[in-house]
């Protein structure tokens, strides 16, 4: 299986509420983004502001193994500033169902056409490589979708990209979709899914099993509303589960995570999967037996893969093995009434809170 990655955090990550990077952020991100070794990144519309602009121009200048690529809309005057950045990639986009086609730009799907065509060819003949995305793809009447595809790919364009704007897909729907487009073109289909439903993660994985070449994703699953698809998350399944080869360093992801947590102000949740503080985390008395003698027993992957760290921890659910095993950390010599005892008052501890090693101690 081969597949690769888009990152979008700096374009639709900063799309977030109450998100906005600096420059030198920005330049943090993309090296570390291009440390892990993400394929692609989008660097963001300079058009929107005088900010994304400046930092679009100083992250061009940096070398970086990622193919860059800028975002653009169906304009010349857009195409025109993307290209003075020397990027080798310009993503466009262009709404391209009946509701964006009506409320969005009062045309219908010839005249679209024509615009979205008439733009590629502008492009194109400036030698750039081009990128289209179908904007409000998912809810794009499918012929339509692929005459669109079509036309596009005569007209010269590199890659199609399906976005899920609204994110309404659905895995079984996903698939339809990815499969019907593979069988129409082939150039490579990019995929990017919203998290309106929750199903972001799910439906990029869904749309590369059924053939999809790239995903979007951002760290943390930043991005407009709800998000996108999240970096660490399908990262770790591809290489999990799907064994793919890319060279992708899953230790870096916790990092990640964690500058851009910081950077942007929005904290990831505690239990996030992959990154969170609470990710391999055991507290039931079973949960931490079993996993203290074979941890696969409740850990699908070593948590160093991901520079992450097991944790066990002491409250009312302990049982003994948990006790045993935290006493042994401490090089504290115990019987097995003492360790009886100890257990029996941590069982009597009815705060929220884990019970301290100081605490634990004191129980002794």
């Amino acid at each position: 299986m081969k597949v690769a990655l888009l990152d979008s955090t700096l374009r639709e990550g900063e799309q977030s509420p109450y998100v906005s990077f600096t420059v030198d952020q920005k330049i943090k991100i993309v090296k570390a983004l291009d440390s892990f070794g993400v394929e692609f990144i989008e660097i963001g519309h300079p058009v929107v502001s005088n900010d994304i602009n400046q930092s679009i121009s100083e992250i061009s200048a940096i070398d970086t193994k990622a193919e860059k690529l800028i975002h653009s809309r169906v304009l010349r005057s857009d195409i025109d500033n993307a290209l003075s950045f020397g990027v080798p990639w310009i993503g466009m986009f262009f709404g391209t169902s009946d509701l964006s086609l009506e409320y969005k730009f009062g045309i219908d799907r010839p005249t679209a056409m024509a615009r979205i065509i008439d733009a590629i060819f502008y492009a194109k003949d400036k030698g750039v490589k081009l990128r289209f995305t179908a904007e409000d793809a998912t809810r794009t009447d499918l012929p339509f979708l692929i005459e669109l595809a079509q036309a596009v790919e005569e007209a010269g364009v590199d890659r199609f990209s399906i976005a899920d704007t609204v994110g309404i897909l659905t895995p079984d729907r996903t698939s339809r979709i990815i499969k019907a487009m593979k069988k129409s073109i082939s150039i490579p289909i990019h995929i990017h899914c919203h998290n309106d439903l929750g199903l972001a993660t799910a439906n990029s994985l869904t749309g590369l099993l059924a053939g999809a070449d790239v995903a979007d994703v951002s760290i943390n699953g930043l991005g407009e509303r709800s998000g996108i698809a999240n970096l660490a998350e399908l990262a770790v399944i591809l290489k999990t589960q799907y064994h793919v080869q890319n060279v992708w360093d899953l230790s870096k992801l916790k990092t990640l995570s964690k500058t851009v947590e910081k950077i942007a102000q929005f904290p990831n949740r505690l239990n996030q999967p992959i990154v969170g503080e609470f990710a391999f985390t055991h507290k039931s008395g079973l949960h931490t037996r079993a996993v203290l003698k074979e941890p696969k027993t409740y850990e699908l992957f070593d948590p160093k893969l991901v520079n992450q760290k097991r944790k066990i921890l002491i409250d009312k659910f302990t049982g003994k093995a948990a006790v045993a095993h935290r006493l042994d950390q401490l090089e504290i010599n115990y019987s097995q009434e003492t360790l009886d005892r100890i257990t029996a008052k941590v069982k009597m501890n009815s705060n929220s809170d884990p019970v301290s090693d100081f605490e634990l101690l004191n129980y002794i």
